[in-house]
């Protein structure tokens, strides 16, 4: 094949193909060259240094280097880098080989693979959103599971409390008819005291149960969840200031206002609270977390105490499910209850003799439609005309 024949041969391939002499300059270049790099002659490549259009990298993350090539040749595949008339890089895939008619030139033949790296990019991000989303949907179908779970349970212990209240109360109304009685011995008034503690005790489960049968109305307003915070570890500071425990806070400064039912979230955070010191007999600290996350505020509640068995932790949202040896397990199910409620959730972390977290996530999206919002405007100004 002639010099003329082999330049033209050259043009036809739609690859990019230079040849290099000895000294790794350029020799030769087809028109794919040219439309690559944005070049409009060959002359303007010519007898340039490679290295002013290779910005090479191999896979691994070397520099490649171009003296001492010809030992390595033929090489293929080879992932490199070129930088096109202004400056701009172009990944391409080279195919390196010796010259037929110059046994001393040196032969890149390259791919554009840009696209290809952009569709990898495209994979990848949509791989790792099908993962997030998968992850959000297995988390949803737990959520309704549990409060599936939660309202079936709930059900049954609603028609179980009824049938005990009704009997329990005429238990009580007699145990006041015999303390009105002047024939009763003192000793006899004390064990009426006990019956009368007991009947307290199961009328408080009774009220408990019929909490986690019941659907939870919410009275949701704008509220400051810190404020709420406040209020609850003020409830609390006896007891942390009697079990020796350290209390931290990290609160953010970045509050959003969120629609919440004050009542039942300051419930719910005295009981995660109460919990988490209970868990703590001996002392320990108190971590107290407030954050963004996303469409979310996330509140933390971290103890250093023993800790939760992994096997009860998938229990641990369970009606009736309790670690403690005195626990109705109903606590946290409301709890439970309570977040899903407002469109959030509760998550659990635990090590063992590291300490638990509980993460409770409530949306910072506004919930009250254009028409409850308007509704609660105007039971508010028929609050303040009875005042005034």
């Amino acid at each position: 094949m002639g010099s003329d024949q082999e330049k033209n041969f050259l043009d036809s391939i739609v690859d990019s193909v230079i040849a290099l002499d000895k000294e790794r300059k350029i020799r030769e270049v087809n028109q794919a060259t040219l439309n690559l790099l944005g070049y409009k002659k060959k002359e303007e490549l010519i007898m340039l240094p490679m290295e002013k259009i290779c910005k090479a990298c191999l896979p691994a993350g070397r520099n490649f280097s171009l003296s001492g090539l010809r030992d390595k040749i033929p090489l293929a595949e080879q992932e490199l880098m070129y930088l096109n008339k202004e400056g701009k890089e172009i990944p391409v895939s080279v195919n390196i080989s010796s010259r037929v008619l110059y046994p001393d030139d040196t032969i890149f033949m390259a791919r554009d693979i840009s696209k290809v790296k952009g569709l990898i990019r495209e994979l990848t991000k949509s791989q790792g959103e099908l993962k997030t989303s998968y992850e959000q949907l297995q988390s949803g179908k737990d959520d309704f599971v549990r409060s599936e779970k939660l309202a079936y349970t709930g059900r049954i212990a609603a028609s179980i409390a009824h049938e005990i209240r009704n009997p329990l109360t005429n238990v009580f109304l007699s145990v006041q008819q015999l303390k009105k009685g002047n024939k009763i011995k003192q000793e006899g008034l004390k064990h009426i005291e006990i019956v009368e503690g007991n009947i307290g005790r199961i009328n408080y489960l009774i009220t408990e149960l019929l909490n986690c049968a019941r659907p939870t109305k919410l009275n949701l307003r704008p509220y400051d969840i810190h404020k709420i915070l406040k209020d609850v570890l003020e409830t609390v500071k006896p007891k942390l200031s009697v079990q020796k425990i350290k209390l931290t806070k990290n609160l953010t400064s970045k509050l959003p206002v969120l629609e919440i039912d004050k009542e039942q979230i300051e419930r719910t955070l005295l009981n995660l609270i109460i919990n988490a010191i209970e868990a703590m007999p001996r002392g320990g600290n108190l971590t107290i977390i407030t954050e963004l996350n996303g469409n979310f505020f996330r509140v933390k509640i971290h103890d250093t105490g023993k800790g939760i068995l992994e096997k009860d932790i998938i229990r641990i949202f369970d009606p009736f499910f309790s670690t403690k040896h005195q626990g109705v397990g109903l606590g946290l199910s409301i709890c439970y209850g309570i977040i899903v409620s407002h469109g959030g959730t509760i998550e659990v972390e635990s090590k063992s003799k590291i300490g638990s977290t509980f993460t409770v996530f409530l949306p910072i999206e506004q919930r009250l439609t254009r028409a409850e919002r308007e509704r609660e405007r105007e039971r508010e100004r028929e609050r303040v005309k009875c005042r005034g």
